[in-house]
């Protein structure tokens, strides 16, 4: 996965979420996926897909765009999942944060967060809640574990 900026919200988007006309550009959180990936999981245009790294999962609406291209990668296709980082929990245009997917890494100079591409998965439909999301993730980490 990778975040990006989008034009539609200033800054992390802590205050442009909280502004009406900017909030109507960009309503709420998504994730771009190629059509190709989008076919693999399952996912559809429009629909609710959850996102889960090694750290928690979060929600967001599908878009799915020829913008995000798969790369070959020592023979392997890896396909790319992009998420702008702008959202976040108040505002008129609420949503999950890209950022809490990523390790916390800070720039030592101005501490801004750093990392901006990570390893993830996508399924489609909405994350879970409260401790069933922690279940959820811890799931995907014991994967991780016994395939090392």
């Amino acid at each position: 996965m990778t975040s990006y900026r989008i034009a539609e919200h200033h800054t992390a988007g802590g205050m442009s979420r909280f502004q009406s006309r900017l909030s109507e550009l960009a309503r709420e959180m998504f994730v771009e996926v190629h059509p190709e990936l989008a076919k693999l999981r399952g996912l559809e245009h429009g629909g609710w897909a959850t996102v889960v790294s090694s750290r928690t999962a979060i929600e967001a609406r599908v878009l799915v765009t020829e913008r995000m291209h798969a790369l070959t990668i020592q023979g392997q296709r890896i396909h790319q999942v992009g998420l702008p980082y702008h959202w976040g929990h108040g505002g008129i245009a609420p949503g999950d944060s890209a950022n809490d997917l990523f390790p916390i890494v800070l720039d030592p100079n101005v501490h801004i967060q750093e990392v901006k591409a990570a390893t993830c998965d996508i399924v489609p439909g909405r994350r879970p809640r409260g401790p069933a999301l922690r279940e959820f993730v811890e799931r995907y980490r014991a994967r991780e574990r016994r395939r090392r």
